[in-house]
């Protein structure tokens, strides 16, 4: 299974950091920040339509015109606050196949959107722990999902360092669909009900819509 983030590691990196979300940021900020977002919308889309690892099936390929997303909105990249589990214990997610996957609950990531305060639960495969022991991923559905989105849910992956309570950036507008939301084939972990949130996070990626 692969969730896309090995792609959102290499395309991510040239999102532009500058604009810290403890001030407004002007004009010229904002419009950097959504060329940034759109130029790594684009990298995507050229992995997405000639990588042999891309998730598309080869008559989707042919058709592919590009992925659907809002506008980027400055508006949906917050900081949260990360409070790590005191244990750190293991937690099956149910998966789009009908096979559970072991994950381990890192912690809660407290945060406010367009004046709501919400929570969200931060996971990391068990088997993957070792190694990335600061990523944190983030599964999530909202009222846009099966309507506006994929059904499944969205996926943010947000890296985390130190310990303790810390600051995080949460940025919807990266946002991403799981492989399943283009091919069956693929088994991608259903977000639990507990990072189900109750406003529509109308940012990041769309539901995908095949060309035939």
């Amino acid at each position: 299974m692969k969730r896309g983030t090995l792609f959102l590691i290499v395309v991510g990196i040239m999102v532009w950091t500058g604009v810290v979300s403890c001030s407004k940021p002007n004009r010229v900020q904002i419009l950097a920040y959504q060329k940034a977002i759109l130029n790594t919308r684009a990298d995507k889309d050229r992995f997405f339509a000639t990588y042999p690892d891309s998730p598309l099936l080869p008559v989707q390929r042919m058709n592919f015109k590009g992925l659907r997303y809002y506008r980027p909105d400055i508006d949906y990249k917050v900081t949260a606050v990360f409070t790590p589990a005191k244990t750190a214990g293991s937690f099956q997610i149910q998966t789009s196949s009908g096979r559970p996957r072991v994950y381990v609950v890192l912690g809660q990531l407290n945060f406010s959107l367009k004046g709501h305060k919400l929570t969200l639960t931060a996971y990391q495969e068990k088997d993957l722990l070792a190694k990335h022991p600061d990523d944190l991923f983030v599964p999530f559905t909202d009222l846009t999902s099966d309507k506006t989105t994929y059904g499944g849910g969205r996926y943010l992956d947000v890296k985390s360092k130190g310990s303790g309570s810390r600051q995080v950036t949460l940025d919807f507008n990266m946002a991403f669909n799981p492989y399943c939301a283009y091919n069956h084939n693929y088994s991608c972990p259903i977000p639990p009900p507990v990072n189900h949130l109750p406003v529509a996070v109308k940012a990041g990626e769309k539901k995908f819509i095949a060309i035939k």
